[in-house]
C-alpha cells in the first residue's frame, strides 16, 4: 500500500479510500530543474465503474515529521520515507488538468492546470524503477490524452449506450 492510499484510508475521505489509485512521489522543481518540494500525486477513479480515472489527488509530507532524518543525506526532504504521514492538499478533477512529459532524460512531468499555472514534477524513486515507473506515467498520461471527455463515461453507459446503436441498427434493416 502506497503513502498516499495509506492516508486516504485513514483519514475522512470515505468515498476516495478504495477508489482504484496510481501514485508516485515527485519532486517539485522550477523548469530549470532547481528542487522546490516534495509532493506525491495520484491518479484515481473515483468511481470503480469509470472507463478513466477522473481525479488528481496531491498530498505533502505532513508538517510534523518533516526533519526527523538523522542521515547524512543533502536533502533528507528529498527522500521517500516509508510509511511516512502524508497531508491531501488538492483534489482537483481531470477535466481541469493537462499531463505532460517535459524532460524524458530526467523523469519530468509538466501540469497545466485550466487556470494557466503550470508545475514540473521530477519523479522521486528508486534509481532502478525509475525508467520503470516513468514508462507506467507516460503510458497513463497517452491514455487520459487521447481519451479526452468533458463527462466520464461509465461502463454501464457506455454498454447501454452500444446496445441501444446496436438496437436501432438492427431495427432500422
Amino acid at each position: 500500500m502506497g503513502d498516499l492510499r495509506r492516508c486516504l484510508a485513514s483519514g475522512e475521505y470515505g468515498v476516495l479510500k478504495d477508489c482504484p489509485l496510481f501514485e508516485s512521489n515527485f519532486m517539485q522543481v522550477t523548469k530549470t530543474g532547481d528542487v522546490a518540494n516534495r509532493v506525491t500525486v495520484g491518479i484515481a477513479a473515483t468511481n470503480p465503474n469509470l472507463e478513466m480515472p477522473d481525479l488528481m489527488l496531491l498530498a505533502r509530507p505532513a508538517p510534523s515529521l518533516a526533519g526527523q532524518c538523522h542521515c547524512e543525506c543533502p536533502d533528507p526532504e528529498a527522500l521517500p520515507f516509508p510509511d511516512e504521514e502524508l497531508q491531501l492538499f488538492g483534489l482537483l478533477p481531470l477535466k481541469f488538468v493537462r499531463l505532460y512529459v517535459h524532460d524524458e532524460s530526467r523523469f519530468q512531468l509538466k501540469v497545466r492546470l485550466a487556470n494557466g499555472r503550470t508545475f514540473y514534477l521530477q519523479l522521486l524513486t528508486h534509481p532502478l524503477k525509475q525508467e520503470h515507473i516513468f514508462a507506467q506515467w507516460v503510458r497513463l498520461l497517452y491514455r487520459l490524452r487521447f481519451y479526452h471527455s468533458d463527462a466520464p463515461i461509465t461502463y454501464e453507459q457506455g454498454a447501454a449506450a452500444f446496445r441501444h446503436q446496436n438496437r436501432k441498427k438492427s431495427s432500422s434493416q
